[in-house]
């Protein structure tokens, strides 16, 4: 499908309004990152503290990627997610989803703004990272 009914599923409006939601929850993240690094006990990533504001979300997840802790991972994880989602957005490609390309229902953006794939190729994905199947 092509990207033109995605954009009629999701009005201008609606994806300014996601794309709000995206940006604010980056912002959480950010605080939790910069609160997770200041009680680390690797001076290291203490260092990171007053520059996470000025990060961009590559930036900020290459700047853990040596982490070890499970907050810190499970935070860059979501801004993987979000940061996808917003480049989705700048390309035009929000709301179809990454594999098939069909065009996700609203309400579940709505639900999950950061959501890829349609429920069956979520199904096919969750099976290939379990059992090793191709997609």
């Amino acid at each position: 499908m092509s990207k033109a009914i995605a954009m009629q599923e999701i009005t201008t409006e609606q994806q300014h309004i996601l794309q709000q939601h995206l940006l604010s929850e980056f912002a959480v993240l950010k605080e939790k990152v910069k609160a997770r690094l200041a009680t680390s006990s690797k001076p290291y990533l203490n260092d990171l503290v007053e520059q996470v504001d000025n990060m961009n979300a590559d930036t900020l997840i290459d700047s853990l990627v040596h982490s070890e802790s499970h907050s810190l991972n499970l935070y860059k994880k979501q801004i993987k997610s979000i940061d996808a989602a917003l480049q989705g957005m700048e390309l035009g490609l929000y709301g179809l989803c990454s594999d098939c390309e069909t065009a996700l229902d609203i309400d579940a953006l709505f639900k999950c703004p950061t959501q890829q794939r349609c429920d069956s190729c979520e199904t096919k994905y969750q099976q290939q990272k379990v059992k090793g199947f191709k997609l």
